[in-house]
């Protein structure tokens, strides 16, 4: 069983009126503490924003293997900023756990917030470095809320990445290159049925006279010596197969669209359960958790965590259909900056979700 995470520091608004409630990660080796009042006096925001309720999670000690297994705080280990594609596998765990964890947190703040069964939209998810990392894939993984398709009001990173973003691009070019190859197929057979095919009017009488020719199997002696039958299988017989239910179930996956693929992926790695073709088809709201809208700042000069991930990021979530907006602060290095990004995110959620800022 894993270690529980620490209590979260949680700021109350100022203002007799809460309508908002901001969760927002710290990045790989911080606190609640440190993190929390320094961004919160760094930019004056309890007075910008009187309204809103800010808690401020600490992610639990987790041996680091980058730093020869030294416990610190982090949301999930990896191996490298350079490169965050090697040794995937040690972002499962913490990655899992701290959805989770944030799963739980949400559900609880928006019993807090939805009296009038809005909760979850107002509540606002957001994270620096490596909590933007463990925030965003949270909020790719859904399952918010006891029907598990409720979605926040919005989401904003900072200086941050995309966990396993190159497997999720794997995935999502995969997934189109199949969509535009079905199409293709489906043309071409649709053609064929209308006479537009190579050969096919033809054919017609030859091919019925061969499916009959076929249809006569000689037996061995080692059968039941009845010599030569004729098949009684009629069409649909012909194409039945006893693996059917095996082959749709192992490959049901492939029939959702790229984006539940991806979602899909997310999923598994989250442990939670995999949508399925029904969900895609006619329970849209199941991904309803991406339709929000994001906002993903990032130094241009950033020298630990590249701000080509924070673009890739970008790219990846603009891919799947996400309202996302990019802003690069030439010249600035890794962190957040004052007050020129910290203004670019309030003005984002108070003209896309209506937070009140003074």
């Amino acid at each position: 069983m894993s270690k529980p995470y620490p209590t979260p520091l949680t700021i109350e608004p100022i203002a007799t009126e809460h309508t908002h409630t901001f969760i927002i990660l710290h990045g790989r080796g911080s606190n609640a503490t440190r993190f929390g009042h320094e961004l919160l006096q760094s930019a004056n925001l309890p007075a910008q924003l009187p309204t809103v309720k800010f808690i401020f999670p600490t992610a639990r000690r987790r041996r680091s293997t980058i730093l020869k297994r030294v416990p610190i705080n982090q949301w999930f280990d990896n191996y490298s900023l350079e490169d965050p594609g090697q040794r995937t596998n040690l972002q499962v765990e913490g990655l899992c756990e701290t959805a989770a964890f944030l799963r739980t947190l949400i559900v609880q703040e928006a019993r807090v917030l939805g009296e009038n069964g809005d909760g979850y939209q107002r509540i606002v998810l957001g994270g620096l470095s490596q909590g933007c990392a463990a925030g965003v894939f949270a909020l790719l993984g859904g399952a918010f809320g006891d029907s598990g398709c409720e979605k926040l009001g919005a989401f904003f990173g900072m200086s941050g990445w995309l966990p396993f973003e190159a497997e999720l691009g794997d995935i999502l070019r995969t997934a189109s290159d199949g969509k535009v190859r079905d199409s293709l197929d489906g043309l071409e057979g649709s053609m064929q049925r209308v006479g537009l095919g190579d050969d096919t009017n033809s054919n017609v009488d030859t091919d019925e006279d061969e499916g009959e020719d076929k249809g006569e199997v000689e037996s061995s002696d080692e059968e039941d010596g009845s010599g030569v039958f004729e098949s009684s299988y009629d069409q649909d017989e012909d194409d039945f197969n006893p693996f059917e239910d095996d082959v749709s179930s192992s490959d049901s996956n492939t029939r959702l669209s790229p984006s539940f693929q991806v979602i899909n992926h997310v999923r598994d790695i989250l442990d939670l359960p995999q949508l399925s073709p029904q969900d895609d088809e006619s329970n849209p709201s199941t991904a309803a958790h991406l339709d929000i809208p994001v906002f993903l700042g990032h130094g241009a000069a950033d020298p630990k965590v590249s701000v080509r991930l924070g673009q890739k990021m970008a790219s990846l979530l603009s891919r799947l259909d996400m309202n996302v907006t990019w802003k690069e602060y030439i010249g600035f290095g890794h962190w957040y900056k004052v007050p020129d990004e910290i203004d670019d995110v309030l003005a984002f959620l108070q003209y896309r979700m209506s937070v009140p800022v003074t």
